[in-house]
């Protein structure tokens, strides 16, 4: 730098050869100082770090981050937008997911289902994955964490609905029983134009395993897993479970979902027990 040399970096990644002058460069030296200290020239190696989009450089800044934990980041890589710089690089190079600690602990599934897609699995801290989550990498696509993931499978997915005609006559059986069984609960939400039967049903985003029934507001579609069809207590369960998302207008694990399935239970043992007496 114009016979003056920086401060040695003995916790940097990578060097930098640093051959245009900052104005907080220039101040520093206007100091006569023979060594410039890192506040001077750390814009201008985060400025040098954020316009390359090698995979190179992004390999060395997220392998280094993979070691967040062990608190043996190098200097460079502690800034946060280096760090999302990195991620912006390797997503738009790579098959990569990007997790956190909390997600291997809670959504050991969802990981499986994505290394078995082929996805590598990259753990970045908290802090960052709020910064990626729902932005786009360098080529414009979105970048992948686990909602992304989920999101892609959901995308993905097509039901594999069966004909009635083409049940055993054990399934049509039930399956003709399913007026009678909402009736229990009164009459049939106006909300319900269609209940489906399909072989194959999209994943519970938090279990990753296959739901039994989904309700579709947008389609006014109530589809149930053609295994429910197995015996009539259990079809009907995944079938009032439905109506149950559909009268309280509630997701699962709620409050207020809970509430209306109290309810449900409620009137289905009332009416039981009335037509014993």
């Amino acid at each position: 730098m114009n016979g003056v040399r920086a401060a040695k970096e003995e916790n940097f990644l990578f060097s930098y050869n640093i051959t245009s002058l900052t104005k907080a460069i220039r101040k520093a030296m206007n100091r006569e100082r023979t060594n410039v200290g890192r506040s001077a020239y750390s814009d201008r190696v985060k400025s040098i770090l954020l316009s390359c989009q090698t995979k190179e450089v992004a390999s060395e800044l997220v392998n280094d981050l993979k070691d967040f934990h062990r608190g043996t980041l190098h200097d460079e890589v502690e800034w946060i937008d280096i760090q999302e710089h990195a991620v912006k690089i390797l997503s738009a190079q790579e098959r990569i997911a990007f997790v956190t600690p909390d997600d291997f602990m809670h959504a050991g599934g969802v990981i499986d289902e994505a290394v078995v897609s082929g996805i590598e699995i990259v753990t970045i801290p908290e802090r960052l994955r709020e910064r990626i989550s729902g932005q786009v990498d360098i080529s414009g696509e979105p970048i992948r964490d686990l909602s992304q993931f989920v999101k892609e499978l959901a995308d993905s997915f097509e039901f594999k609905f069966v004909d009635k005609s083409d049940l055993t006559e054990q399934e049509k059986e039930i399956f003709e029983l399913t007026e009678e069984i909402i009736s229990l609960i009164g009459t049939k939400p106006c909300q319900i134009r269609q209940i489906l039967i399909s072989e194959t049903m999209r994943r519970d985003p938090n279990s990753f395993v296959e739901a039994e029934g989904i309700w579709y507001p947008s389609e006014g579609q109530i589809v149930c897993k053609r295994s429910s069809l197995k015996s009539l207590s259990k079809y009907a369960g995944v079938l009032l479970h439905e109506v149950g998302h559909v009268s309280s207008g509630a997701l699962d694990c709620s409050r207020q979902f809970e509430l209306e399935l109290t309810k449900i239970l409620g009137i289905v043992a009332f009416k039981a027990i009335n037509s014993t007496l």
